[in-house]
């Protein structure tokens, strides 16, 4: 669960139930401190040792006996409290002795070599013995800048593969960061700038052993490079973005239209032409080329009129309806005379000749003109953050070495967290390791195939290994392959649903596309039932923000990514490796998103599931892990499994936008199968209060079987501002039996046939439970006790029940006038609405369903239906596993 304070204490992944912990204020981490405790150093010579945890030690070496005190580009906070260590001086030789670690190193013997310097495991598994320049054969790799011209992990232009690079984690259990030639900041304040080391020469090497505890090694990467920091609660919602020269009006028209088809929104993402992009070409034959060498029409920061006559009106309108608004800046090249602010901009670095001032994003003086005269009345227009796509030269020009990706992340990163109230966020690209400090990536223009969809669940859960848990995708891919003719450029329906049902399950949903006429994305240019999976999609995400939301509370607190390998949890399981395609959302959720075309409308998918006993949320029924299983698909239909008796906190039903939830309301889903201890996290959403003491944990415990249930919220701890003293809570238990007797706190509840506060109600479309308490203090505690009626067979029901009234709604379309529909045929299909009506009857119902169900194929056979309509039928039929 969540860990406790600065020190960070280990995350627990166990199947058991969690242990109830709360985390202490950790204001420092938004803060640079490279200065370590002395207690914590050992110096010998031109050798400095830094011992920052049992697990984590700096080595230093320097030929004038010059160490480095500064935080670096990856390294900000190395002030940790000092652990456990020995240091002795044994035959020559220097040891230190952490718990976990044993370093010997030979006095006086120079730069650290093979010859001189070894570190060996004590109590770690599996046990080493490293030395500087032994290869790390294990490595679990990290990200990768971009995905633009991928499909899957091949470039489609030189068919090269894509490099992960190193990430933290390794299966030799070891990992060292070399540090030696990374940019230091200096004493600066409020903005450290980067500079270069004074010694080119000098060794900086952090060694990280910690075994097989991989969430170890990230907790403690975490400590000393900084948290992740937790994004507003509003971009866990749903981003509409396509590149596209929308208009003010054709805007409003969409977030209307979005709205009308029941779809919520959350971010509007605006691209490059919110400014004018006159002479812009992507045909390298026609590209006009700037002053300054750059692509005419890629820069821009004034608005063009003619699509957005008066911006400022524009954005407050979208502010009125909650909806958060980023634009696309591609800045390389500088302030042209074209800009709006070009004269106040060349008057204040000193510019008279009229020409474009070039970008230098290492120019003190030019940064802070480019953001005080350019940027800042953007924002204070009402542009909400900034979608940063450098796109140019990798390093700076006056500090070469200096990536502009990583450098150009960080100044606008910090700048907002200066200059604004409410949570800083930016949305840009990989710049390398210590980026996570600065949230969301766009992994940018993948080609549209299912070997993109199938790649992205294995990168984005890869990207943990180095912090960077919130990678953004174009859902449904940002473009066609080349060469595909303009009348095949259309975007498969089954494919998009399929990147969407992964987006739902990763850390943004961002849906985005090339400018294309042919590839739209808008959900009413599907068919029906292709809109409502993906209403329904969109709408399964927004109930779980509370679930995601308490995730990302986590990966600030511990380093681990909401989304995650299946090896931080069974590091010992070949099959934790080998499952590319699956991944934990959270601690409690597994997924094995489709990323294949099915056939005949199904698609056969193998799953490993992990030792323990996992609900199979498509089929409502416990299944036993340990073991590798082969489910079938349909396109409605999610590869999702929770942890046996996890209590899952939801948004009521309906949400609509993230930025108005409360906390006033929320449902507590409790899985069967098992107990559970776990806490809802919550703070006010968008300020930077969650860095010190301003949120709060709700802890709850439960515990449930075939024939009862528990569920126990403890009083909220902690407090944050505007939060509500008082919430609702609504208690589901999914595939349960029907409800004996109910108790609140005590008061026996009465069962109602609609959902009530005061009363308990069984869904017969969800085979659901559902208990609706009246609005209580939250500082009070709640006890829910529930026994059921163990004797109806639910388990797998829902997904009987569902498969079946699709075969019979299909049935129906091709049944031939006028004979009637036999009348089996019509009740199975009905079994939830029945169940709704009499409860009580439920074992009946149930009983009579499988009657029924045993017949249908059978009726079908003896009518006048087609040959071809008895065979679609009977394949549906199929299906069904009884």
């Amino acid at each position: 669960m969540l860990s406790r304070g600065k020190a960070c204490v280990a995350y627990g992944l166990s199947a058991v139930a969690l242990a109830l912990t709360t985390p202490v204020a950790m204001a420092k981490s938004a803060e640079m401190e490279g200065r370590t405790a002395a207690a914590a150093t050992v110096t010998r010579g031109q050798a400095r040792f830094t011992v920052l945890t049992s697990g984590l030690i700096r080595m230093e070496w320097s030929p004038a006996a010059r160490f480095v005190d500064a935080p670096s580009q990856i390294f900000i906070d190395r002030d940790q409290p000092v652990p456990r260590f020995t240091s002795t001086v044994e035959n020559g030789r220097l040891v230190i002795r952490t718990d976990a670690l044993e370093l010997s190193y030979t006095l006086d013997s120079g730069r650290f070599t093979a010859a001189n310097l070894s570190i060996r495991s004590r109590t770690l598994k599996p046990a080493f013995t490293w030395r500087p320049g032994m290869p790390e054969t294990g490595n679990l790799h990290g990200t990768a800048r971009t995905l633009d011209r991928y499909s899957g992990d091949r470039q489609i232009d030189n068919g090269t593969r894509l490099d992960l690079g190193q990430g933290l984690l390794s299966r030799d259990g070891w990992h060292v960061v070399d540090d030696s030639s990374s940019f230091v900041f200096d004493d600066s304040r409020p903005s450290p700038w980067v500079q270069k080391r004074a010694c080119g020469d000098c060794q900086d090497l952090y060694f990280f052993g910690y075994g097989h505890d991989y969430t170890q090694a990230l907790g403690d990467y975490a400590k000393v490079a900084g948290r992740q920091p937790m994004p507003p609660r509003f971009a866990f919602g749903y981003w509409w973005s396509r590149y596209w020269n929308y208009s003010d009006r054709e805007l409003r028209d969409l977030v209307g239209d979005l709205d009308r088809s029941g779809f919520p929104l959350d971010v509007l993402v605006i691209d490059m032409d919110w400014h004018r992009t006159d002479e812009l070409s992507w045909d390298p034959r026609y590209v006009v080329k700037d002053e300054v060498g750059e692509g005419v029409g890629w820069t821009g920061y004034s608005w063009n009129r003619s699509l957005f006559p008066d911006p400022k009106r524009f954005l407050g309108w979208l502010e009125d309806r909650k909806i958060k608004a980023t634009l696309n800046l591609h800045p390389a090249s500088g302030i042209p005379p074209r800009e709006d602010s070009y004269a106040a901009f060349a008057r204040a670095m000193g510019v008279t000749d009229g020409k474009a001032v070039p970008f230098e994003g290492a120019d003190r003086r030019f940064v802070d003109n480019w953001f005080r005269l350019t940027l800042d009345p953007l924002t204070a227009q009402g542009v909400d953050f900034w979608w940063l796509d450098w796109q140019q030269w990798p390093e700076s020009k006056l500090m070469p070495g200096l990536s502009n990706t990583w450098w150009l992340n960080h100044l606008f990163y910090t700048r907002m967290q200066q200059t604004k109230a409410n949570r800083a966020l930016i949305y840009h690209r990989w710049g390398g390791l210590g980026n996570h400090r600065y949230q969301i990536g766009f992994s940018g223009d993948s080609v549209i195939n299912w070997d993109s969809l199938a790649y992205q669940p294995y990168f984005t859960a890869t990207a943990s290994n180095v912090l960077y848990g919130y990678w953004s995708h174009d859902i449904g891919g940002h473009m066609f392959a080349d060469g595909i003719p303009a009348d095949q450029r259309k975007l498969d329906p089954e494919l998009y649903v399929r990147w969407m049902q992964f987006g739902a399950f990763s850390p943004i949903l961002r849906t985005h596309s090339a400018k294309d006429g042919n590839l739209r994305k808008e959900p009413w240019r599907f068919s029906p039932e292709v809109q409502s999976i993906l209403r329904d999609t969109v709408a399964l995400r927004y109930r779980l923000a509370p679930y995601i939301y308490t995730a990302s509370r986590q990966a600030y607190d511990s380093g681990v990514s909401i989304m995650r390998p299946l090896y931080y949890a069974w590091p010992d399981r070949e099959e934790a490796y080998t499952a590319r395609g699956q991944y934990m959302f959270g601690d409690d959720m597994l997924l094995a998103p489709v990323t294949k075309a099915g056939s005949d409308g199904v698609v056969q998918t193998s799953i490993w599931l992990p030792p323990g006993q996992w609900y199979d949320t498509n089929r409502g029924e416990l299944v036993a892990g340990d073991r590798t299983i082969s489910r079938d698909y349909l396109l409605n239909e999610i590869p999702l499994f929770v942890r046996a008796g996890a209590v899952i906190p939801m948004n009521p039903h309906a949400t609509k936008n993230l930025q108005q939830i409360d906390g006033s309301a929320l449902v507590l889903q409790v899985i069967p199968g098992g107990a559970a201890r776990t806490q809802v996290y919550e703070d006010a959403g968008n300020d930077e209060g969650y860095r010190g003491n301003a949120f709060s944990f709700t802890p709850i415990s439960s515990a449930r079987d075939a024939r009862s249930a528990t569920l126990t919220v403890h009083p909220r701890k902690g407090s944050y501002p505007d939060m509500p003293t008082a919430r609702q809570i609504t208690a589901e238990f999914p595939a349960a039996s029907l409800p004996t007797h109910v108790s609140v706190n005590g008061v026996t509840y009465p069962r109602s046939d609609r959902q009530r506060s005061g009363h308990w109600h069984y869904d017969g479309a969800s085979l659901t439970a559902r208990v609706v308490v009246p609005s209580l203090p939250a500082a009070a505690p709640l006890s829910v006790k529930i026994d059921f009626d163990a004797d109806a067979r639910i388990a797998g029901l829902r997904y009987r029940m569902t498969r079946t009234a699709a075969a019979v709604a299909w049935l129906k379309e091709h049944w031939p006038p006028p004979e009637p529909l036999p009348d089996d045929l019509s009740l199975a299909a009905q079994l939830g609405l029945l169940i709704d009506y009499n409860p009580e009857r439920l074992a009946a119902l149930v009983s009579e369903f499988d009657r029924q169900c045993a017949r249908l194929v059978a009726l079908v056979q003896a009518s006048r239906v087609s040959p071809q309509v008895k065979a679609e039928f009977a394949r549906r039929m199929a299906l069904i596993r009884h």
